[in-house]
């Protein structure tokens, strides 16, 4: 009598030519994750196009927020440096007009003992291209004066800022309030 289990199934041999399979579609496995995982690691032109734009909107927003904060810091007792770091951040038709107010700011915010701190709570950049950026701001300011009795109170600006860049720079060429 035969024993059952004798040539009841696939023989050694069928299984060594699966095992052998089984090895070169993990080694193909393991080389195609190797290519793809190093090739994800190289930066396509699209992705250094994505982040040289991240780099412009960091920028602009930065520049935009500092312009709004110095714009809206007022300090009657020294308002000479205060003055210059607005027209620092600034170019073409704001510098100008800011520039030609500058005395009567400076009369009009000792006159009325005036000190102002702003913060920015948002920013959105609406438009950008090469040289010009269109940016939202969303400020607040705390503002005391003769007419507060020196209590601080609070004011709130939403404001419309064009943004030009000049020599890598981006400074603010207008300022519009929003209402």
């Amino acid at each position: 009598m035969t024993d059952p289990a004798v040539g009841a199934g696939p023989s050694s041999t069928s299984w060594r030519f699966v095992n052998v399979m089984l090895v070169i579609l993990a080694l193909l496995l393991v080389a195609a994750s190797a290519f793809f995982f190093i090739d994800s690691a190289n930066a396509s032109p699209a992705d250094e196009k994505e982040a040289a734009l991240s780099r412009e909107y960091r920028a602009v927003t930065k520049a935009a927020e500092a312009e709004t904060v110095a714009f809206l810091t007022v300090d009657y007792t020294d308002m000479d440096p205060l003055i210059e770091k607005v027209l620092a951040g600034a170019t073409g038709p704001f510098k100008s007009q800011y520039d030609g107010a500058k005395t009567n700011l400076k009369a009009s915010a000792q006159t009325a003992q005036a000190v102002s701190s702003g913060k920015v709570l948002s920013t959105g950049i609406a438009d950008i291209d090469d040289s010009n950026a269109v940016v939202f701001v969303a400020a607040d300011s705390q503002v005391k004066n003769k007419s507060t009795k020196g209590k601080s109170e609070p004011r709130y600006y939403r404001l419309k800022l064009t943004m030009t860049r000049k020599g890598g720079q981006w400074l603010m060429s207008d300022l519009q309030f929003v209402s």
